[in-house]
């Protein structure tokens, strides 16, 4: 019997939440597998990170037997399906023939932490992990191993047979060469026995167990070692650990420099928070690590918004058409993405009047501006396109009023220096301050859903499921069901005030992160709505030098100055919960000379604070700016979200 799929699917948001295979596939946006590449993508280490919602267990849950199958099983007949089974085709997860890879997904989930509560020395504690994570990954992979081939756990594990790796030293107490049902009850027990050592009060028990120091099981992965009557299980495995920021530090370091030192010629996929990295690791500056380069998603997608704009649509387009009680084209089509129409006249009509009336009266007592005055006034175009004009006239006689001052000449400006058409950066902060001025909405339509979403897929539900409920009503209602410019900031403003007034229960820094980013939000409107717009389009982030960075990161510094270290962790839980975006590297000054760390906000934040969605305006400030931004109380600030 199928579920039934809910009214609001943009609800769906972590994978572990959607039951059905099939629901989870039918929101499965193809573009995803971007992010992989086939030739490498099977026989390396390699770590996912994102921010909470980035899609890691969604692209984890893909590669499972029970996806894989539905996927090959609906080839010919689920038209939705195609696109993914030709995409999975193409870096070898499917064949003619069926699933070609044996997805086995473990979490970090569980006992693990425990272990280090133990008052054992650190190798003993290390031994029980590993033993712990042994016995998991023998019971998945036999687990897996069965439903790919659709028999039953563990009625059928005698038909599997374990032979043993090639490795000189495997240990013996792993009763491999064996059958499934064998290798399935020495996991049971080892599993059990660490159990019981975590919960008893007489760690002396330990003495006697003598565990493993590393993920001997990983040997027995490769396609030659799993067989089922006497045939190959898979071509190949592909191991993907979840939740990996659960673990401590210390079993995270452990675990890593282990799955190094293997070098085991299989796929090893490890999905980690980025709130789990170290303030080195997130900034960059960690080294030696010899694993492939990790998988930042939100950073991939940023480095690749056309691709990103048409995943999202994907998605978007696939929720919205598994709504059980109405049918609609794509997504799109229910955002207005213009205010070209004509109800907007009359707003637009009284600024033109406004400003060309303000901008005459600046300039009465000097020629300097006539032949740009008068450009403006025979410019073509929709009232819209007249009214930036204006806009963009007014900020750069204000711009070169500051020269004149300075050159005191008052001989007329030729009008080619009114370049009305070319600079968008200036026609984009002239449209936010017009919008500002005359209260017309800036944030809506689809492109500035996707802007919003700050390449985080799951910010991007959050915000299109408020839209889309409004959608839905209107739909039952027999009401239009495009919304309108000025609902869909209605809406999304106040889903950002939602998000902001979480930001101090998440995490234990969430205090100290919402009045830094409040006073960040502050200083970038300040710098914005000046009247020559100097940072157009807007100012939407900070840059630390690498000096400063470096002091953000330097153990020895922290440890002598807690300011410092607040302001260390303040930042870094700013980044791992994508409060702030972080590009590294971003080069200025004469021929680069100079190196910085941008921190933009996310575009929610960008919202409402009501700042442009533009990357490129930031900036530099000093480690002791920040922290004093971390000690003071915001002011309370005019947005233009606040309609």
């Amino acid at each position: 019997m199928s579920t039934r799929a809910p009214r609001n699917p943009f609800t769906l948001r972590a994978s572990e939440l959607i039951e059905s295979d099939g629901t989870f596939l039918r929101l499965f946006g193809p573009g995803v597998l971007d992010l992989l590449q086939a030739e490498q993508i099977w026989n390396r280490v390699q770590p996912i990170y994102s921010a909470p919602g980035g899609g890691k267990t969604s692209l984890f849950r893909l590669f499972t037997p029970a996806c894989l199958l539905t996927l090959y099983d609906s080839r010919a007949t689920a038209e939705e399906f195609k696109d993914l089974n030709r995409r999975l085709k193409e870096i070898s997860a499917i064949s003619e023939d069926g699933p070609s890879v044996l997805g086995i997904m473990i979490s970090g989930v569980g006992r693990d932490a425990d272990l280090e509560s133990l008052p054992l020395d650190q190798a003993r504690k290390n031994r029980l992990f590993f033993s712990l994570l042994n016995s998991r990954i023998a019971i998945a992979t036999l687990r897996s191993a069965l439903e790919l081939k659709k028999l039953t756990f563990p009625d059928d594990l005698h038909r599997i047979f374990i032979q043993r790796p090639k490795v000189s030293d495997f240990p013996t107490s792993i009763p491999i060469p064996c059958t499934g049902d064998v290798l399935m009850e020495w996991a049971s027990d080892s599993e059990k026995q660490v159990c019981r050592y975590i919960d008893s009060f007489a760690p002396s028990m330990t003495d006697t167990f003598i565990g493993y120091d590393t993920l001997y099981c990983l040997y027995f992965l490769q396609s030659d070692c799993i067989s089922l009557d006497g045939q190959p299980v898979s071509p190949r495995s592909l191991l993907m650990i979840d939740n990996i920021e659960r673990l401590t530090k210390t079993q995270r370091t452990i675990l890593f420099n282990a799955l190094v030192n293997l070098r085991v010629p299989t796929g090893v996929w490890l999905a980690e928070r980025l709130e789990a990295l170290t303030p080195r690791e997130l900034f960059g500056a960690e080294v030696g690590r010899e694993y492939e380069k990790p998988i930042v998603l939100e950073e991939f997608w940023r480095n690749e918004s056309t691709k990103y704009e048409q995943v999202i649509a994907n998605i978007a387009d696939r929720r919205a058409k598994l709504n059980p009680d109405i049918q609609m084209g794509p997504f799109q089509t229910c955002l207005q993405d213009s205010l070209d129409s004509a109800e907007w006249k009359a707003k637009y009509l009284k600024a033109i009047e406004t400003i060309s009336i303000r901008v005459c009266d600046k300039v009465r007592s000097t020629k300097r501006y006539e032949k740009w005055i008068t450009k403006c006034e025979a410019q073509d175009g929709t009232l819209r396109e007249k009214a930036i004009g204006w806009r963009v006239l007014e900020v750069k006689i204000e711009r070169d009023r500051k020269k004149a001052q300075k050159q005191l000449v008052d001989s007329p400006l030729p009008e080619e220096g009114l370049e009305m058409k070319v600079e968008a950066s200036t026609r984009e902060a002239a449209e936010l301050l017009l919008s500002r001025e005359f209260h017309l909405p800036y944030y809506f339509g689809f492109q500035n859903l996707v802007k919003l979403s700050s390449s985080n897929i799951e910010q991007f539900l959050v915000f299109a499921s408020e839209l889309f409920e409004e959608v839905i009503s209107a739909k039952l209602l027999k009401q239009p069901t495009a919304l309108s410019p000025y609902r869909q900031e209605s809406i999304l403003t106040r889903t950002a005030q939602k998000l902001w007034d979480d930001i101090p229960l998440a995490s234990q820094d969430g205090r100290d992160v919402a009045r830094l980013l409040s006073r960040m939000g502050e200083m970038c409107l300040t710098e914005t709505i000046k009247p020559n717009a100097p940072y157009a389009p807007g100012v939407t982030g900070i840059a630390l030098s690498m000096k400063d960075r470096d002091r953000l990161i330097n153990p020895h510094l922290i440890q002598s100055h807690p300011e410092l270290a607040r302001l260390s962790s303040v930042l870094s839980s700013c980044i791992s919960h994508n409060y702030l975006l972080m590009h590294s590297g971003v080069r200025q000054g004469p021929k680069g000379v100079n190196t910085w760390t941008v921190l933009y906000l996310n575009r929610w934040l960008c919202l409402h604070f009501g700042l442009p969605f533009q990357y490129g305006g930031w900036r530099p400030m000093k480690t002791i700016e920040l922290i004093k931004y971390i000690w003071s109380e915001p002011q309370k600030t005019d947005r233009i979200g606040a309609l």
